[in-house]
């Protein structure tokens, strides 16, 4: 009887410890066919790009006097050459800084409420130039693939015929878009920038040298494709 107790208990033990022993090295050892973990890319430093932009340029201006309820909108499109320089701090963050200049005279169009004095071909705007400084927050999707945004601050020269510029002023601006890495070191990209969002109230003399009244709003943005070159 004894005997059999005995067994038995050795028996069970016995099955017991072979059961932990599986169990143990079942977790200790890593599937064969576990991925591994996403790593982002390292920092790269310094890099520069050439690309293309497309820039679009909308002015909305309300006259209070002389001219009461004048209303006159100014659209202006604009083929541009961008620049770019930064330095990537980390692998989520950079340093960045951008020049736009226009490479033709633009497609403009005018339309207001007041046709006499402001004819559909009216004016010219001939030069656009821009600069921007950005701090630039990334996210790796992929080693090769990321998004990112632009947040910082730009100016704005707009110039035309003799004696009237459009804009010259500094704005916030901010951007979104995305680069893909199609060597180690060369990424194109693809983005939306708005260069310059604002205006308002504004009373003085204008370049007729009357007394003016009025609102104007102004809007500049652009969308770039191009190609960057890591260092």
């Amino acid at each position: 009887m004894y005997k059999k107790i005995l067994l038995s208990t050795v028996l069970a033990a016995a099955i017991s410890s072979s059961a932990f022993a599986e169990s143990y090295q079942n977790a200790n050892i890593a599937p064969a066919n576990t991925a591994p973990a996403y790593i982002p890319p390292p920092a790269l430093g310094i890099y520069v790009g050439l690309g293309y932009g497309y820039t679009s340029v909308e002015d909305d201006y309300f006259e209070y006097f002389p001219n009461s309820g004048l209303a006159v909108q100014t659209d202006i499109n604009y083929d541009a050459v961008m620049f770019q320089a930064g330095y990537q701090y980390n692998p989520f963050f950079a340093f960045e800084f951008r020049y736009w200049t226009s490479f033709n005279g633009g497609d403009y169009s005018i339309s207001s409420n007041y046709p006499p004095l402001y004819p559909p071909a009216a004016g010219s705007y001939d030069n656009f130039d821009a600069w921007g400084f950005y701090l630039k927050p990334m996210y790796p999707v992929t080693p090769d693939f990321s998004i990112y945004g632009l947040l910082g601050f730009s100016g704005v020269y707009i110039s035309g015929e003799p004696g009237w510029d459009l804009l010259d002023e500094g704005s916030y601006s901010w951007g979104l878009g995305a680069s893909y890495a199609i060597t180690p070191n060369i990424l194109i990209f693809a983005d939306y920038v708005q260069l310059f969002n604002g205006g308002g109230y504004g009373y003085g003399y204008d370049y007729y040298d009357y007394d003016y009244d009025s609102d104007q709003d102004t809007r500049v943005n652009t969308i770039n494709i191009g190609l960057t070159y890591r260092f």
